[in-house]
């Protein structure tokens, strides 16, 4: 489980200091195997907007940009093919160092003079991405340095967690963790419900409650998938191991690393009702979203529409249901499916997932509303939509039930070595 220290401390405001942190998670049992960087050692990088954007006149590939860095315009010769009039991105200016001590000078490329440098992620040792220059949200103000404006000075944390703490594979549960260590409160994000404003629902049916006694499904149509990831939210992925797709898988993986519950959504247009969860039967097939294929036994709890399997439950989705860059209309799904029937399935397949890993060790079954309303308000704040009302199958005779521990006061007080309070 990785995670960011800052983002741990919106949720949890412990009074000791970062390394202090670690030892408190490391002796409560979640073992930190390893710290690193978010960002590689710089200065001298700024937040600059490209004013204008200008072919090279003797190179194809090169393009002319005039960049404002908040006190004067400069003049900034870059190849990057995503470089445009408006574009909010990372300036070095000169004099500026980038990683392994790389400082930037004036140059002259191809008899065109260049004042700085605007940065890739993999430049500023943000990940691996070189393919063009970093595009930042539109409301960061040129000038101001980088590592402040994307508040970089910041650790990711790898946590080892042993199978009995899945409680503590999501946000959520590890501020949870950290507050009761602490005796500090935990500010959770308040997630309200969201009203629905289509009339749109697709049926869902549980048969076999046993391995999924609850499943939510909720119909969004007229997205915008076009629309990029905001720089936010990819960055935050980022620090937690996971690299950006597209806006919808993105806001469902975001609630999984925040809430600890994995989501899928599939293309509305490529499914047909109802919407079934079953054991599979044997020779049943599915194309994966890694593109490979494979043939089910007759032990597999599936995700399957009127046409076949689309899924495999708790694990991954299927390529003809997947979310495509034309898709238009969405049905999110959120399940508790139980540890035992996802448990030796990803392993039996040759898969290894996020989503498996923490079904496995077994996730909140009371927490699928809280997640799809965290969802349905990201989805429709970055890619719109009309969301329909929240479709719930529930076997509550196969949900798990709380267990009351009765403990003697005497006894109680013997083994802490301290007096509790029993009010």
């Amino acid at each position: 489980m990785k995670f960011n220290e800052k983002w741990l401390r919106e949720w949890v405001q412990p009074d000791v200091g970062p390394d202090e942190l670690l030892e408190q998670l490391t002796m409560a049992g979640l073992e930190v195997d390893g710290v690193e960087p978010v960002a590689g050692d710089f200065r001298g990088v700024v937040i600059g907007l490209v004013r204008e954007v200008a072919k090279h006149p003797n190179a194809d590939k090169l393009s002319v940009c005039q960049v404002d860095d908040g006190e004067s315009v400069h003049q900034v010769v870059c190849g990057a093919p995503n470089v445009r009039p408006g574009l909010v991105t990372a300036f070095a200016r000169v004099g500026a160092v980038l990683p392994e001590n790389f400082k930037i000078r004036k140059a002259k490329l191809r008899d065109v003079e260049s004042h700085g440098m605007l940065c890739s992620a993999a430049e500023l040792g943000l990940g691996d991405d070189h393919d063009g220059i970093l595009d930042l949200d539109t409301g960061l103000v040129a000038g101001v340095d980088l590592r402040e404006a994307l508040d970089l000075d910041d650790r990711i944390v790898d946590l080892d967690l042993t199978p009995n703490r899945g409680d503590c594979l999501g946000l959520k549960g590890l501020a949870r963790e950290v507050g009761v260590l602490n005796n500090v409160p935990v500010a959770e994000p308040v997630i309200g419900p969201t009203e629905a404003r289509v009339e749109d629902v697709f049926e869902v049916r549980l048969a076999n409650p046993e391995g999924c006694p609850r499943y939510l499904g909720r119909v969004i149509r007229g997205i915008d998938i076009t629309r990029p990831s905001p720089y936010w939210l990819t960055e935050r992925l980022r620090r937690t191991g996971l690299r950006s797709i597209d806006p919808v898988v993105d806001v469902t993986n975001l609630v999984m690393m925040e809430l600890g519950q994995p989501m899928h959504a599939f293309d509305l247009a490529q499914i047909a009702a109802p919407i079934v969860v079953r054991t599979s039967e044997a020779g049943e097939k599915l194309t994966l979203l890694d593109g490979r294929e494979v043939s089910f036994d007759g032990e597999t709890l599936l995700i399957t529409d009127a046409t076949g399997p689309v899924a495999i439950a708790g694990v991954m989705g299927g390529e003809r249901s997947g979310v495509q860059p034309d898709t238009q209309d969405v049905f999110l799904e959120c399940a508790f499916f139980h540890p035992l029937a996802v448990a030796g399935t990803a392993r039996r397949y040759g898969l290894a997932t996020d989503a498996s890993h923490r079904y496995e060790r077994g996730v909140d079954y009371q927490l699928q509303n809280q997640a799809m309303d965290r969802a349905t308000e990201l989805l429709l704040q970055i890619v719109g939509g009309e969301p329909g009302p929240v479709t719930e199958a529930v076997s509550a005779a196969h949900l798990p039930e709380a267990v009351e521990v009765t403990l003697r006061e005497r006894r109680l007080n013997a083994l802490m070595g301290v007096d509790v309070d029993p009010g």
